[in-house]
């Protein structure tokens, strides 16, 4: 019997949550009808205002418009001549590309310049050495000469035990 009172009772609880389940759907259901938009709600093809209101409303944003240009207008102050500038900066790159190319060419004209007097210079040190070397080359009057080497005699040879057999 206690089985049977367990039953009725989930039996009845899940009838509740099944009841409760669809009063809440219903309720959902509801709310999302509500909050749907339509196409023509969203073209805008409903009209909420009349055609003296709808050009009236026209007027006033048109007028809003012209304002703001002219204020902006004012700000800016007179035209820009957009040519003008144009040609200018055209002008102004043509010149600094010029100058580019003048500080290339002086700096190539420079490394060949210093090319050939280093050339000029390598060439001149061949000809011409150290001074003090070209004087002692030449001998002073009261410098000796070198003294030549004599090549030794048998005798002296001998001594040193560079030749074998006869002695003078």
């Amino acid at each position: 019997m206690n089985d049977d009172k367990i039953i009725k009772g989930v039996l009845k609880g899940f009838g509740q949550l099944g009841v409760e389940t669809v009063e809440k759907a219903k309720e959902e259901s509801g709310k999302i009808v509500e909050s749907i938009i339509t196409g023509r709600e969203l073209l805008g093809l409903d009209r909420t205002m009349s055609d003296s209101e709808l050009d009236f409303k026209k007027q006033e944003e048109e007028k809003k418009s012209k304002e703001e240009a002219e204020k902006l207008r004012r700000e800016m102050g007179p035209g820009r001549k957009v040519e003008e500038e144009m040609t200018q900066v055209r002008k102004q790159e043509e010149k600094d590309e010029e100058e580019k190319e003048k500080y290339y060419q002086q700096m190539e004209e420079r490394k060949k310049q210093e090319q050939q007097q280093q050339e000029e210079y390598d060439g001149l040190m061949m000809e011409s050495s150290n001074p003090a070397k070209q004087k002692k080359s030449r001998g002073s009057a009261f410098a000796r000469g070198k003294k030549k080497q004599q090549q030794p005699t048998t005798s002296q040879m001998s001594q040193t035990s560079e030749f074998k057999g006869k002695i003078d």
